[in-house]
């Protein structure tokens, strides 16, 4: 019964994550259309934001439900105060993102955006080599398919910080738009940074597929 719990809440966490960022996806690329007024497009981006909390919290989670459900069926020996560990480190690691983004513009979510855009880096770094040595060696996950789900978690979080990166121009540009007009040259520069965003939000997209199809058919 607690793998089946750990089981749901595991495909729960992919629903929200995926689901929930289709909407962010979709309300971002309606906000560039140059028809709508500049207030039109600024509520869709504030919406966007707004939904973009969700996957914030659910991608954060990805590796610790994993862990959790590897543990429960024997695939990774981990003790049960390191289980807590990488717990309390997600959930901080969450606290710090979300808040970041719920106080875009305020000192406090500078400071907390500055921490949260040096924590994705590490963490998809670290994740990427613990999975690739794991890989190689048999060890901690003890199968092939699981070191290579860990592995794509850390690809995913440089992805997304490609994202977080690739995204930063866009915001000021939104916000100088509705003060001065929804110039050509504004325009050009929203949809620029929103395409080349896109770009990396594609690929967290086919990795998060890859990821999905890996833990159903364990393979590889």
């Amino acid at each position: 019964m607690e793998y089946e719990i750990w089981r749901y809440l595991h495909i729960c966490m992919f629903v929200f994550w995926l689901g929930t960022d289709m909407g962010v996806m979709l309300s971002t690329l309606k906000s560039t259309d140059s028809k709508l007024s500049p207030d039109a497009r600024l509520n869709l981006l504030t919406m966007a934001l707004t939904i973009e909390l969700i996957p914030r919290v659910m991608w954060k989670l990805a590796f610790p439900l994993g862990l959790q459900l590897s543990a429960e069926i024997g695939l990774v020996d981990v003790s049960g105060t390191v289980l807590a560990v990488v717990w309390v480190l997600a959930l901080i690691w969450a606290g710090i993102s979300v808040g970041g983004a719920a106080n875009a513009g305020k000192p406090i979510g500078e400071r907390l955006g500055a921490i949260n855009r040096i924590i994705i880096p590490v963490v998809g770094v670290v994740t990427l080599l613990l999975g690739a040595y794991s890989y190689v060696a048999g060890a901690p996950f003890m199968a092939s398919w699981l070191s290579l789900k860990v592995a794509m978690y850390g690809l995913i979080n440089l992805t997304i910080f490609g994202i977080e990166a690739a995204f930063a121009p866009a915001v000021p540009a939104y916000l100088q738009m509705v003060q001065t007009g929804a110039t050509p040259e504004i325009n050009e520069k929203i949809k620029t940074t929103v395409n080349r965003t896109m770009i990396f939000v594609a690929s967290t997209y086919i990795l998060i597929a890859i990821v999905a199809f890996i833990g159903t058919a364990k393979v590889l």
